[in-house]
């Protein structure tokens, strides 16, 4: 009697613990899944999960809806001394080729060529192959162009792989580094005390510490909640991500090492013959134009954004205006192109990307820039 009691009781114990593992595990699975199938179904609906791809700066809704499901596609490899860069990929609007991985330009070319260097804005982030701000160039001016340009990358990265192009005994006729967003918008978040550091430092050393069995799997079962708490704080938060604004320390710092990159970067080319430009790059903040398109959540997220930039950006300019004091071409190579953009309406898909029509006036820039300035290439 005992024993069928005793099994009995071990047959609702084990019952009730497969239900609560299925209680446990079916939430996470269907968020697997939905975060697996949500992208195909978009796509076959010929749709984005980017709302950038409806704003009135694009025409032509179905070109943008395309190329920001191209862009959602792009993997990552990691690179020594840059962090990493984009995969080879033939895309419709979007190739990735050559030795470097480099954005697919018009009038491509390394040697003797005009390199762009930067982040997103420069790769070309909201833009075909042909509407980047090197090919721009090389359709005002059917000047070779090459570029380097990578999403995420700040002043220092670019530096990096400046050098990794001269050690390969390239030469470049003109150098622009295009720089000033990434620089502040990844080392100005809070939880980065020592610079330089760049936007995957975090996510790199929590890989390098290695994740338990126990781990992995308390995330998989959390994912679903740990998803809703976040966008729960996103829309509700209070908290702060950036603190530039209120460290002023650390905005020194992030500016001196933009401002030291460039100068290295001008170094290289009075050893190496080549003629360099560093464009503090323009942002929604700096610029007149108007921003009321863009979604709740971007907008929301815009003040705190504004101060890291209201924050850094001036002490560039006071870096840069320290250095003519000590070597005036130096700083005669770096140009404050913060109002580059004004009265330019529609063309922000977000604080600091643009469309083809802006990169072009950023081109139509840098050519005016280099014909005025001395001793500089033909174009």
């Amino acid at each position: 009697m005992f024993n069928l009691r005793s099994k009995h009781i071990s047959k609702i114990i084990g019952i009730n613990i497969v239900i609560i593992g299925i209680l446990l595990i079916t939430p996470a699975l269907f968020y697997r899944l939905y975060t697996k199938l949500k992208p195909i179904l978009i796509a076959s609906a010929n749709q984005t999960a980017d709302p950038r791809a409806y704003y009135p700066t694009y025409s032509d809704k179905g070109f943008s809806v395309e190329l920001l499901n191209e862009f959602s596609k792009l993997p990552t490899d990691y690179r020594s001394f840059l962090g990493w860069r984009r995969r080879k990929v033939d895309f419709k609007h979007t190739k990735i080729s050559g030795p470097y991985n480099a954005r697919r330009s018009s009038g491509e070319s390394l040697s003797s060529s005009v390199w762009f260097f930067g982040g997103s804005t420069m790769w070309g982030t909201g833009a075909s192959d042909k509407q980047t701000i090197p090919s721009h160039f090389n359709s005002l001016t059917k000047e070779s162009v090459y570029n380097f340009g990578e999403t995420g990358w700040n002043s220092r990265q670019s530096l990096n792989q400046l050098i990794n192009a001269i050690g390969d005994n390239h030469e470049p006729s003109i150098v622009v580094f295009y720089d000033g967003v990434n620089d502040v918008a990844h080392q100005c978040r809070s939880e980065y005390t020592k610079m330089p550091t760049h936007s995957y430092e975090g996510a790199l050393q929590v890989s390098l510490k290695g994740t338990s069995i126990i781990k992995t799997l308390t995330k998989f079962l959390l994912s679903p909640y740990a998803a809703l708490a976040n966008k729960l704080n996103n829309s509700n938060s209070s908290s702060k991500q950036y603190n530039c604004d209120t460290n002023e320390l650390k905005a020194r710092s992030v500016a001196q090492h933009l401002v030291n990159n460039w100068r290295t970067a001008y170094s290289l080319s009075q050893s190496n013959n080549f003629k360099f430009y560093g464009i503090l790059q323009p942002t929604l903040f700096s610029t007149e134009t108007n921003s009321e398109y863009l979604v709740s959540k971007e907008v929301k997220s815009h003040p705190e954004i504004k101060r890291q930039y209201n924050a850094v950006y001036p002490l560039i300019l006071e870096e840069i205006s320290r250095l003519c004091e000590l070597d005036k071409n130096a700083c005669a190579s770096m140009i404050d192109g913060t109002e580059w953009l004004d009265g330019k309406n529609n063309i922000f898909i977000d604080f600091c990307h643009i469309n083809s029509l802006g990169n072009k006036e950023i081109a139509k820039k840098v050519v005016s820039l280099i014909k005025r300035s001395p001793n500089s290439s033909p174009l």
